[in-house]
């Protein structure tokens, strides 16, 4: 059985709210969106993968605190989920916090786990740093760099397509690229030079789109899209979509 945990991708919507009077404001209810609920299903559908699915703000407290406890899991997906959500604890009162859990997860793939990030606002280096991984233990695991300072995040509104640069990897066999729906945007990231790129942006920058390496004993993977809205948005409705995030799954916990 392959488990995953995947952190982040979800947000809550409070409202709407009524002002009646200078004394009284009502809020009539909050919803709660989960936006990889796609990928959650395309995941759960396979008998071999069960996933866990920690939002942002139950990752806070519960994010694995140690590697053996992290080890529960064969892959860990972060998605759209700043450093400092993991980093920092919910408790500020304890001096120490307790250990740093993005060394947790250098470490846990290290010795055998897989780890993806997945592109977005709150990815790599984010919207205006807010992503905040370049220099730290996370980043040693990844195929990529980080940018050092500013804003990543490459928007396309008009699209942007992407061609695979290796059609025999197992995550990218059997599966039409040359069909692949386009993206609205990416995160701009430095390839790691013993690192394999398996697909790039289709226009003037070739930029990398999906890359992977191994690390230790494990395997690590960077997509500089998103999997949800709204830059994923035409990709999350193309029929090799849940096809491929399987594949991807299987491959980093060295299961294809």
């Amino acid at each position: 059985m392959v488990r995953v945990l995947y952190v982040g991708d979800a947000s809550a919507l409070i409202g709407p709210q009524f002002i009646q009077s200078p004394y009284l404001l009502e809020t009539k209810g909050f919803s709660v969106n989960i936006w990889c609920k796609p990928v959650l299903d395309a995941l759960n559908a396979d008998p071999d993968i069960e996933v866990v699915h920690m939002p942002a703000w139950i990752a806070h407290r519960e994010f694995p605190s140690s590697v053996e406890e992290l080890a529960k899991f064969s892959v860990v997906i972060l998605s759209d989920v700043e450093k400092d959500v993991i980093l920092l604890y919910h408790d500020w009162t304890k001096a120490p916090m307790g250990p740093n859990r993005l060394k947790v997860i250098r470490d846990f793939v290290y010795n055998g786990g897989g780890l993806i990030m997945i592109g977005g606002w709150s990815s790599f280096t984010g919207r205006f740093g807010m992503g905040g991984y370049h220099g730290t233990p996370v980043e040693e695991a990844l195929p990529v760099e980080c940018l050092p300072i500013g804003d990543d995040r490459e928007e396309k509104p008009e699209g942007v397509w992407i061609e695979a640069l290796d059609v025999d990897h197992p995550i990218m066999k059997d599966i039409p690229w040359d069909e692949c729906p386009c993206f609205l945007g990416y995160n701009r990231l430095k390839v790691k030079p013993e690192a394999k790129v398996l697909a790039q942006t289709k226009d003037e920058k070739k930029d990398p789109f999906i890359v992977v390496w191994d690390y230790g004993k494990g395997k690590s993977m960077a997509f500089a899209s998103d999997i949800s809205p709204h830059w994923a948005i035409a990709f999350m409705k193309w029929e090799y979509y849940p096809i491929f995030w399987r594949k991807v799954v299987k491959w980093l916990a060295g299961a294809l």
